[in-house]
């Protein structure tokens, strides 16, 4: 009876999850779900969480201190004068992550669940952006023009209701449907699709079917022809090379990740200082690197210009948007400006820690880090949480 009981409440969770994640940024429908209800999703499943493990030892001893320091972060950050609304979603985001990475620790049935849910979010996704890739730029099936988004940040899209958005974009071979799908950006659908391919191997154990799996979400990745998107796969796929080389070489597992880690930021550094970045960016193709770099020269002044409790614990959530005409489309920079330090430090910890046991997965995610703001999302939020689950079937 009990089982019964415990998996009634397994599928009330991934129902009430699975919304949540789907009615928050960076999915279209967030636009439509009224506040009222996101915010209900949001605190139920954070609170119910956080009931499951409060007077757990291990949890009091361990994690209470860190949101100890994220509620004394919170309060800096309010009496700075930072955006209350933003504050109160970045302190729930972390505790989100915080509980849940310990709640779900032994409740099997929920993590089976929720690893099902991504590899058939993965896998649908996929699907749809490479027919709907297909069908407009072959011109099979007709899209409406319509706007997307809010306030300052609309966009004017392709849309058809089954297939989802277009973001047309001129190449010198003419113009070509970059797939948005259900997200807001090509980005996002190319940081989604693209990081996951390197995570189908945790899921699916048989050959034919990994392959398969394999060339639909590959697909689906490239119709968003985002730039970042050949450049993430091309350093995975040297990164691959390389660690194969290094062990028919013969170097020990810890060996070569030190030696990978060496050699990256060496080609990172070679890359930025002596290679020209216009023509590198020329060779890409058509992208959004100057406005890109424009955002990142008013936040490398927002540094530059703090103070030392500012760089400790940051200018305060909103920051940036409240300050500037424009966001900043480096989530890694513009945690440093909003939360500080401390924090980033923190967050970058908790992606690391999850992911470190499947690391194609993990690089992958850590390049796109500098490119698409999805630190502060549910989508990345249980992306990384279900990578550790699936290397702990292993």
């Amino acid at each position: 009876m009990e089982e019964v009981k415990y998996n009634k409440i397994a599928l009330i969770l991934i129902l009430l999850i699975s919304l949540f994640i789907l009615t928050h940024p960076p999915f279209v429908l967030s636009i439509y779900v009224p506040m009222y209800i996101r915010g209900f999703l949001f605190i139920s499943i954070v609170f119910f969480s956080l009931f499951t493990v409060a007077l757990k030892k291990y949890f009091i001893n361990t994690y209470l201190p860190i949101i100890a320091f994220f509620v004394v972060s919170s309060l800096y950050w309010i009496a700075v004068g930072a955006i209350i609304s933003e504050v109160i979603y970045t302190f729930l985001y972390a505790l989100l992550a915080i509980v849940f990475l310990v709640s779900v620790k032994r409740n099997k049935s929920l993590k089976d669940l929720l690893i099902n849910f991504y590899l058939g979010l993965v896998l649908i996704l996929s699907i749809l952006s490479f027919v709907s890739f297909v069908s407009f730029n072959l011109d099979l099936v007709p899209y409406t023009l319509k706007p997307v988004g809010e306030g300052d940040d609309v966009y004017n899209y392709f849309h058809n209701y089954f297939l989802g958005y277009i973001n047309p974009k001129l190449f010198e071979s003419g113009v070509i449907g970059r797939v948005c799908g259900f997200l807001f950006e090509p980005s996002y659908q190319g940081w989604f699709l693209s990081t996951n391919f390197f995570l189908l191997p945790k899921w699916i154990k048989n050959r034919g079917y990994l392959i398969l799996s394999q060339i639909i979400v590959l697909l689906g990745a490239i119709s968003s022809f985002s730039t970042m998107n050949w450049v993430v796969f091309i350093i995975v796929f040297a990164s691959m090379f390389g660690f194969k080389l290094m062990a028919i070489l013969g170097l020990r597992k810890k060996t070569a990740n030190i030696l990978y880690s060496l050699m990256l930021v060496g080609v990172i550094g070679i890359t930025f200082t002596f290679v020209n970045q216009d023509k590198l960016l020329e060779a890409l193709g058509p992208s959004s690197s100057e406005d890109r770099t424009n955002r990142l020269d008013t936040s490398s002044l927002f540094l530059l210009t703090a103070s030392p409790t500012q760089l400790v614990l940051g200018r305060g959530p909103g920051f940036i948007g409240k300050n500037s005409d424009r966001g900043e489309s480096n989530p890694i920079v513009k945690s440093l400006v909003e939360n500080g330090l401390i924090v980033t430090i923190f967050i970058l910890i908790f992606v690391i820690y999850c992911t470190y046991k499947s690391k194609y997965y993990m690089i992958a995610n850590l390049l796109w880090l500098n490119s698409v703001v999805v630190l502060f999302t549910p989508l990345l939020i249980f992306n990384v949480l279900v990578c550790r689950w699936l290397s702990e079937r292993e």
